[in-house]
C-alpha cells in the first residue's frame, strides 16, 4: 500500500505538469506539481521518511484545491473529475501513512 500513493502522485501530477507545459503556462504554475512529484520520488525510495511527507502535502493541496474547484466557474464535469482525484488521493494519504507508521509490536516479558 505505501506504493500507491506516490505511483498514484506521479500519475497525477506529471499529467498536470504536461498539460501547464502544453497550454499557457507560467513557471510558477508548475512549482506545486514539480514539488509533490519530486516527493513523489522521494516516498519511492524512502517509504518510512518519503510517504508521511508525501501524504501530509496531499492532504494539504487537496484541502486548499478541491474547495478552490468547487466554488469557481468550472463545468460539472471539471468540478467532478477533481472531487474524485481529491477522494482517492486522501485515501490513499490516509492507507498510506497508517501502513508505513506501524510500528511492529514489542513483545514484553512480564
Amino acid at each position: 500500500m505505501p506504493l500507491a500513493l506516490p505511483i498514484w502522485t506521479l500519475l497525477i501530477w506529471t499529467t498536470r505538469i504536461r498539460n501547464i507545459v502544453a497550454g499557457d503556462w507560467s513557471v510558477t504554475d508548475l512549482i506545486l506539481p514539480i514539488g509533490l512529484t519530486i516527493l513523489a520520488v522521494v516516498a519511492l525510495v524512502d517509504r518510512r521518511r518519503g510517504v508521511p511527507a508525501l501524504a501530509a502535502a496531499t492532504v494539504a493541496v487537496w484541502a486548499i484545491r478541491l474547495p478552490l474547484v468547487l466554488v469557481h466557474d468550472h463545468g460539472a464535469a471539471f468540478k467532478l473529475v477533481h472531487t474524485a482525484l481529491a477522494l482517492v488521493s486522501f485515501g490513499l494519504a490516509y492507507a498510506s501513512w497508517r501502513a508505513v507508521s506501524r510500528r511492529p509490536l514489542v513483545a514484553t516479558r512480564g
